[in-house]
């Protein structure tokens, strides 16, 4: 009977077309909250369109493009990347613009890709961009690498400074990657005091450290070197630094009258100096560095420094004391950050005497509290002549082993490891060479050390890549 009623109403209500019910319906057409109330049970069963699903990387691609590019599908779906070249427009001048979003390194190799594609010269033409990257990359937070563990070996590195990332960069950390060698000790402020990047920090752009920076953006060199599993440790040297002693003399070494001394040093013990060091760490961490590698973190001990006045005396402090309160501020700095810092040390303060010690201000009983690696500079060379009864020390590696053990005999009050730097370069060493530079990495884990840095001034590296054969693919 339910059914019956049901079927006649509906019936009556399709066949009366009345003026009031027309009014009705216009009447709920404009309230869509109650229509919608009213009809929502009839549509229960049926789908959803469901929402379109976003595309990422167009939209991130979109988000970076410069003055005249446009970002497309193509019919088969592939990523097509546009620029509407001005009258000026050269294919080095739009290699530059839109190098960040290719997997190109160099502009000078995107420029002569959109030569290729597009023809030598692109004045008002509507030129297509080579080598999209397949994904966004990640922010240098995101990207960083954390150590190895020990058990394998640790971090296997090379020192190379700012120019060497500017033509041969992927080239050696290819060669590294074959190698398993995982690390680069990367200048971020070279010995000479310069920048190598862009910096923004005061004192570096007061003083023009950045002027000729090689390295353009830092944190896109550091990104190429983590796509093959090498992290960088930026290096500053610290208190070492002609320009600054120069161009900012108030950081500088005072002499006796009050004036800058003249040895191309900063004050260790000065507040001003110290923080240009720390606000460089918090840029280069930013920018993504894996570690913080600080050198000469000590007091200069040259000949000459008669009339020089550090502030000790009258502050009652101590060249030790000085450093490793300099050091225990890095290391904070560092770990608020949650990345290693590694300190460059002297080879005699691990196997000289305690008035060498106090003469640099480098302990290291008090200095392995405060870092993740101490880093002894063990090269053979560096040692004069009758050094364990030696003629010729430069012709022995394993003094590497040597210095090693006594720094980690006297690490024994931290949890720093001793990463020992390496000799890769022929000074004083007539039997330098590749057996030699091999038998080192050798010494260096003979000698208890985790890992190990090698050091070639001039970034040449045609030793190494003898010394340490491509590993065996699996």
């Amino acid at each position: 009977m339910r059914a019956q009623n049901s079927f006649s109403l509906i019936l009556f209500i399709a066949c009366s077309c009345t003026q009031a019910e027309s009014v009705h319906v216009q009447q709920a057409s404009a309230v869509p909250n109650e229509t919608a109330q009213a009809i929502e049970p009839q549509h229960e069963g049926r789908a959803k369109t469901p929402e379109p699903k976003r595309d990422e990387l167009l939209e991130w691609v979109r988000g970076k493009l410069p003055q005249g590019g446009a970002a497309e599908r193509d019919a088969r779906g592939a990523l097509v990347v546009t620029h509407e070249a001005g009258a000026k427009d050269t294919i080095y001048t739009v290699a530059k613009a839109y190098l960040d979003l290719t997997s190109v390194y160099l502009a000078s190799d995107l420029a002569t890709a959109i030569g290729k594609q597009n023809g030598m010269v692109i004045a008002n033409k509507k030129v297509t961009i080579p080598s999209v990257l397949a994904a966004p990359y990640k922010s240098p937070d995101e990207e960083r690498l954390a150590w190895p563990d020990e058990d394998h070996g640790g971090l296997r590195m090379i020192y190379l400074g700012g120019r060497d990332t500017v033509g041969p960069w992927e080239t050696t950390l290819d060669r590294m990657k074959a190698r398993g060698m995982n690390g680069v000790i990367l200048d971020g402020k070279a010995y000479m005091g310069d920048v190598t990047y862009p910096s923004k920090v005061d004192v570096a752009v007061k003083t023009g450290a950045t002027n000729g920076a090689p390295i353009g953006d830092l944190a896109r060199t550091i990104r190429f070197a983590h796509q093959r599993g090498v992290r960088v440790s930026m290096r500053i040297s610290c208190f070492h630094d002609p320009w600054s002693a120069v161009k900012a003399p108030e950081l500088s070494v005072k002499g006796t009258w009050g004036g800058a001394y003249p040895i191309g040093w900063l004050d260790p013990g000065d507040e001003k100096a110290q923080k240009y060091i720390f606000d460089l760490m918090e840029e280069v961490i930013a920018l993504g560095a894996d570690e913080i590698n600080l050198d000469y973190v000590r007091y200069p001990v040259q000949g000459g420094l008669g009339n020089a006045d550090f502030h000790l005396k009258d502050s009652g402090r101590t060249r030790v004391g000085v450093i490793t309160e300099f050091a225990k501020k890095a290391h904070a700095i560092t770990q608020a950050h949650k990345i290693p810092l590694s300190l460059d040390i002297f080879g005699v303060t691990a196997t000289g005497t305690r008035q060498d010690v106090e003469a640099l201000g480098q302990d290291i009983a008090l200095l392995s509290p405060n870092a993740e690696a101490l880093m002894p500079m063990v090269y053979p060379s560096h040692y004069d002549k009758g050094y364990y009864g030696w003629a010729e020390p430069g012709n022995h590696p394993e003094i590497v082993a040597i210095g090693t053990k006594a720094a980690v005999e006297k690490a024994v009050t931290g949890k720093a490891v001793i990463r020992p730097w390496l000799q890769a370069f022929m000074w004083r060493s007539p039997e330098y060479g590749p057996k030699y530079l091999a038998q080192e990495t050798i010494e260096a884990k003979k000698g208890g050390g985790v890992g190990y840095a090698m050091w070639n001034p001039g970034g040449y590296y045609g030793d190494a890549w003898t010394a340490v054969p491509p590993v065996a693919k699996q």
